[in-house]
């Protein structure tokens, strides 16, 4: 079953609309941003919708910008840095609010987070986190529509209110396990390692149980994707269709030549040809010519330190694991 939205909603058409729905967001603690463009396809992008949403009223903003222009009269919101803005692939939104001029300060962004606090997910798309953290299936037939055409369809207006709904819920979720997560830290190192050993403890104890059958879903998901590469590569069609897509792309590899640099910018070269050893064939040479294995050592120079944690955990015997 697919979801609808619950939220009620208002259109904001004009400059003037505009102005009064930012001054209604001010001080609001969390509010939800989306935006729907078109033209990307072509390189060409305008931002044709903005979604807001308010959790504490339960409501949609749709703003279209095609009515009300440049969303200039958002910039004081945007800008304030003790509101909470929850964005899903929040950089895409920046970018559109750049085009004007505008940055938001307070971004939560659940795709982040959800990389953070749920590496385990196949992918972190809004449609996949919603499925597998919320139970929600979300339509996303409409994401490539004309969102320049109007009126919009019922439907590109469901898809609108609903991305603004549920990132406040995906937000929610991934809130509370990062503050699960970050719980009593504020400890001493002795209670901080107690808590770190029962943590690591109660990991192995879950995974052990499915570790068997991780393994070979890991090594069964590498293999077929070495296998489609190389179908791919021998001349299979690429794929795209209801599951996904996959194609290969040829990369152009390319490295500066040293000599080129010094022959074609001669007044700079020196600026930007730098000599280095190679430490790897420094220890092969220095073995080939029977030097002892900390040759290196004599030719070596403490440019900095590095803070490197070292730490391990003993058995119930009290032996280091």
């Amino acid at each position: 079953m697919y979801a609808t939205p619950i939220f009620s909603f208002d259109w904001i058409r004009t400059p003037e609309e505009l102005v009064q729905a930012a001054q209604s967001l001010s001080g609001e603690p969390i509010i939800s941003v989306d935006t729907e463009t078109s033209g990307w396809q072509t390189g060409n992008e305008q931002l044709c919708l903005i979604q807001i949403g308010v959790p504490s009223k339960k409501h949609v903003l749709l703003v279209d910008v095609l009515g009300t222009g440049a969303p200039t009269a958002l910039k004081e919101i945007l800008a304030d840095p003790q509101q909470i803005f929850i964005a899903h692939n929040a950089s895409f939104e920046e970018r559109q609010f750049a085009r004007y001029d505008l940055k938001v300060k307070g971004v939560r962004d659940t795709l982040t987070m959800s990389r953070d606090l749920r590496p385990d997910l196949p992918n972190h798309t809004l449609r996949t986190c919603c499925k597998l953290l919320l139970g929600v299936e979300l339509r996303k037939e409409e994401q490539t529509s004309d969102w320049s055409r109007r009126p919009l369809s019922d439907s590109q207006i469901d898809y609108a209110r609903l991305d603004a709904e549920v990132a406040l819920t995906l937000y929610e979720y991934l809130a509370a396990l990062e503050s699960r997560v970050q719980a009593e830290l504020d400890l001493a190192v002795p209670d901080l390692m107690a808590e770190y050993a029962k943590t690591s403890r109660q990991r192995f104890e879950i995974t052990a149980s499915i570790g068997h059958e991780l393994a070979y879903l890991q090594a069964r998901e590498q293999k077929l994707k070495d296998t489609i590469r190389q179908k791919l590569i021998d001349g299979d069609a690429p794929y795209d269709g209801e599951i996904g897509r996959c194609a290969i792309t040829k990369v152009k590899r390319t490295e500066v030549s040293v000599q080129r640099v010094r022959e074609v910018y001669p007044e700079f070269a020196s600026e930007v040809v730098q000599e280095f050893v190679d430490r790897k064939r420094f220890d092969a040479v220095a073995k080939e010519r029977g030097l002892p294995k900390n040759a290196i050592e004599r030719v070596l120079d403490t440019v900095g330190f590095n803070e490197r944690l070292s730490i391990s955990l003993k058995d119930d015997s009290g032996a280091a694991e």
